[in-house]
């Protein structure tokens, strides 16, 4: 390998006990982590540049992360040794070296966001902190008219934290989908992908869903609160621990993963 080559990292974690990728002064992030393991092998102080700015609580399944470093160490050695330094509630799923150009976060052309939700009437023991325990049961077609008329091309202040610097509202919101999970009785799952997402804006896009399936907002009341564009009438912020990365979306050839690494 050339020096300082360019790396991008797939990785999946259980964001429970960290305060999200972005480094803090005091608090455990997933970014902090690793580059505290790149420092452990090899020395040298690296920036690793993340997909995104997971919230605190918040998981991922297939998360990409690009840095540059001068080594000669293979991509399966990469791997063994990245996980050799990590928690086993982060784990390196995949490496390979990338062109110079390739940056996890400014190369994305889209997103796509799982939120997992279990409703049942009695909590699910083996998942308490990896989805959202709803007691009442959700009326998904009204959910799922309601999730249509948020689909497309809309400025989404309504739909983001008010603490949200972005200077543009303005997202493409390519799908919005509620589904089942067979597998699992009582679980839903809502698929959102979108350009670029702003900040809590899925877990504000959920929570709404949520209150319209338990019959506190309706449809037609979702597409005005989208058009006011004011945060405080929409629905609520849905818990962070049901929310996971699923993937990032880059242009054809600039990065390939193989499909068995790739979490369904």
């Amino acid at each position: 390998m050339p020096s300082s080559q360019n790396w991008v990292i797939l990785l999946a974690y259980n964001g429970t006990h960290y305060r999200g990728w972005q480094i803090q002064p005091h608090d455990p992030t997933l970014e902090g982590l690793l580059e505290q393991a790149l420092l452990k092998l090899t020395g040298q102080a690296v920036k690793v540049h993340g997909a995104g700015r997971t919230d605190a609580g918040v998981h991922a399944l297939n998360y990409p992360a690009s840095f540059r470093l001068d080594t000669r160490f293979s991509p399966e050695k990469w791997r063994g040794a990245l996980n050799s330094k990590l928690p086993e509630d982060v784990v390196v799923k995949y490496v390979q070296p990338v062109n110079p150009e390739f940056h996890a976060r400014h190369s994305a052309i889209g997103k796509h966001y799982r939120y997992l939700i279990h409703n049942c009437p009695y909590a699910d023991p083996f998942r308490p902190n990896s989805v959202w325990w709803v007691r009442r049961k959700l009326d998904i077609a009204t959910m799922r008219k309601a999730a249509s008329r948020l689909v497309g091309t809309h400025d989404f202040s309504a739909f983001r934290s008010v603490h949200c610097a972005s200077p543009n509202p303005v997202k493409e919101l390519r799908e919005l989908q509620v589904e089942h999970t067979p597998s699992q009785p009582g679980s839903l799952r809502i698929e959102a992908k979108a350009n670029s997402f702003l900040q809590h804006m899925v877990r504000i896009l959920v929570g709404t869903l949520v209150d319209v399936g338990l019959g506190k907002l309706s449809p037609d009341e979702v597409g005005a609160i989208l058009k006011s564009r004011d945060r405080t009438l929409g629905g609520q912020t849905a818990p962070p621990h049901g929310l996971y990365m699923f993937r990032t979306i880059y242009p054809d050839g600039l990065v390939e993963w193989p499909p068995d690494v790739l979490h369904a």
